[in-house]
């Protein structure tokens, strides 16, 4: 008797619970928003196809200046790129905290892999010299951390914060001078002049960057 009692609660139990569950799912499906209704029909879609989908939003985020900016203002802006051995010994940290605490704007990051090809296009000023072809290698050789740097006189100022080319003939305070020792494994690279930062900047944001307020300018900039 005992034992039948318990199995017919059991079982209400079990149809109670069912019932809790199937009214909890009906009410968060009704009440979903249309972006994730949207983003979860597109996830499902791609699951099927095994495909990858990401999800954007706030696309009003993007750039409304050209990628490199207006030269000579405060919305100047150069590439900088953590190369390989940078990445390797974990000091982009560090890098973008210099800039940061400048006062520079990070409007753009990202990692990337180069492969050759790019290696030898970011380069090709390079392409006579008899180094070229270990510079291309080494730049291929794994990820590098791609940044737009926004902000007065950026692109002079951003080469001397990197420091010289030659890490022992830079001054102790550079980011060569701190973190580098040797020729050919110098940290970071830079843009060295407004026609270079263009170009630069094409080729590795090519889907722009970020135009964003930074609201700390105020005591950055004199108005």
């Amino acid at each position: 008797m005992f034992s039948r009692s318990a199995r017919s609660l059991a079982s209400i139990a079990r149809t109670r619970g069912a019932a809790v569950t199937r009214s909890v799912s009906t009410v968060a499906a009704r009440t979903a928003t249309p972006v994730f209704a949207k983003a979860s029909l597109a996830l499902a879609s791609a699951a099927v196809a095994g495909t990858t989908v990401f999800v954007t939003q706030n696309s009003t985020a993007c750039d409304a200046l050209p990628v490199h900016g207006i030269a000579g203002t405060n919305q100047e802006r150069t590439f900088l790129a953590v190369k390989p051995d940078g990445v390797q010994r974990g000091i982009v940290g560090d890098i973008i905290a210099r800039f940061e605490k400048r006062g520079y704007k990070l409007v753009g990051l990202k990692m990337v892999w180069p492969t050759k090809e790019m290696a030898e296009s970011h380069y090709a000023d390079l392409s006579k010299k008899p180094f070229f072809g270990g510079l291309v290698n080494f730049f291929s050789s794994g990820p590098i951390v791609c940044m737009c740097w926004e902000g007065k006189d950026i692109i002079k100022q951003g080469r001397q914060m990197l420091g010289e080319t030659q890490p022992l003939a830079s001054k102790p305070g550079s980011i060569r001078g701190d973190f580098s020792i040797d020729l050919g494994r110098n940290i970071c690279h830079g843009s060295d002049s407004p026609e270079a930062a263009a170009h630069e900047l094409a080729m590795w944001f090519p889907e722009g960057v970020n135009d964003w307020s930074k609201t700390v300018d105020a005591w950055v900039y004199e108005s």
